[in-house]
């Protein structure tokens, strides 16, 4: 069943029909703007890539994605993981992490041509060295217009700043990155927590002669609850007692936990037990099933989609990034033991996997064992159909394992 979790905005349809539908429809390619704070893959960051995804496969784009670095250097979670040194380099953990999002938004199917990334601090320096115009007085200008009292639902002020110069940044990002573009945004793609302040922010733009038409155009995601419990989200790294931790301690309503299913089921279909069955349901038959339990009972069926989730998009990350961690292999089935033991027993099979640590292609192995490329091309197809090798985007061939573990006594 396909969903849908984006909606223009009610007052941008009119411009989405007339001026991006057609331009989109024709192949002219679209310059779409996105924002927000990443420290750790996270399910709110994913959920907004995949919908992205979703979003950009209708026609030509670039994204240039703005990461709000200087809010990551000011998160509690962030500092706490500096003061354990578990972070050492602060800048160095930021640049890690922007290779980090483009990897992410790679094995999530975004080409990589088409997705930048960008530091706001970066952003910010040009900003305020832009000669040809004093546009940070401009910015200044509007926020003095912007009153507090309308926006009390955002709770840091570092939003009030953050926001209206999301759209300072969409205005004039060709000005500021000229050789990556020359024009400003058409689109900005965001959730709904931005709404009142971008709104706000566009219309006092518009009515001061900073912006000529209404853009960029707002694209809108459903909202989601932040699920954040002690400075920390469900994240890849998690375990399924730590995201149900969270769960249990986060005021959640039945309504969003039906949301995130919903945006759980956009990618994949609702895995349940059943009178000892596993079943996979998409979100409608689901819900339907599942509308008049208790928010508890819910919770524990959650916490392991969410868990499932977040591990299969860190499984698609390292494959892509050819990051697969290398792990001890155990083998619990005679087949298998009975397969490996076949190819294995080659000596040539056995060299291929000991020099496969990603620093040689198959010419390289070839000469290193005096075979032919044919033959050792033959035994590492053979390796890569047991998953014990993979080639990485280089070419070069990687093990997935460090080692077998048999058990006879228990594990046959």
């Amino acid at each position: 069943m396909e969903l849908s979790n984006i909606v223009v905005h009610k007052l941008d349809k009119e411009e989405f029909n007339l001026d991006i539908k057609p331009d989109w429809k024709n192949g002219k390619q679209l310059n779409i703007f996105c924002s927000f704070t990443y420290i750790t893959p996270n399910y709110a960051v994913l959920f907004t890539l995949n919908e992205l995804k979703k979003f950009v496969e209708q026609g030509n784009y670039r994204i240039f994605l703005v990461i709000w670095d200087m809010n990551t250097l000011a998160n509690p979670y962030f500092k706490k993981m500096c003061a354990s040194r578990k972070i050492p380099n602060p800048d160095f953990f930021i640049d890690q992490k922007i290779v980090e999002l483009k990897d992410i938004a790679e094995s999530i199917g975004f080409n990589k041509e088409k997705f930048s990334v960008y530091k706001s601090s970066d952003l910010w320096k040009r900003f305020i060295s832009y000669s040809e115009r004093n546009i940070f007085q401009d910015f200044y200008a509007i926020q003095e217009q912007l009153e507090t009292k309308n926006f009390v639902a955002n709770k840091k002020v570092s939003h009030l700043i953050q926001m209206p110069m999301d759209m300072f940044f969409c205005n004039y990002f060709h000005k500021l990155y000229p050789e990556d573009t020359d024009r400003s945004m058409d689109l900005a793609f965001f959730g709904q927590n931005k709404e009142n302040l971008y709104t706000e922010t566009r219309e006092l733009m518009i009515k001061a002669g900073l912006i000529e038409d209404k853009k960029p155009v707002f694209v809108l995601m459903t909202p989601f609850p932040y699920l954040i419990h002690n400075n920390t989200l469900p994240e890849w790294e998690m375990g399924l007692k730590d995201i149900k931790n969270i769960l249990v301690n986060f005021p959640i309503t039945k309504k969003e936990i039906f949301t995130i299913f919903r945006y759980i089921a956009n990618i994949k279909n609702i895995r349940v037990k059943q009178d000892d069955e596993i079943l996979d349901l998409d979100y409608k038959d689901f819900y339907e099933e599942y509308k008049d339990k208790f928010e508890k009972e819910l919770i524990d069926i959650l916490a392991e989609n969410l868990f499932r989730y977040l591990k299969e998009h860190r499984k698609k990350f390292l494959e892509a990034s050819g990051k697969i961690e290398e792990s001890v292999l155990n083998i619990t089935k005679k087949q298998d033991v009975k397969s490996m033991g076949q190819v294995l027993k080659s000596n040539i099979a056995l060299e291929i996997l000991l020099l496969a640590n990603g620093t040689r292609n198959t010419s390289q192995i070839s000469k290193e064992l005096a075979k032919s490329v044919p033959t050792i091309s033959t035994y590492t197809n053979k390796l890569k159909k047991l998953n014990l090798i993979r080639t990485l985007p280089d070419g070069k061939l990687k093990r997935n394992i460090k080692g077998v573990k048999i058990n006879f006594e228990l594990g046959l």
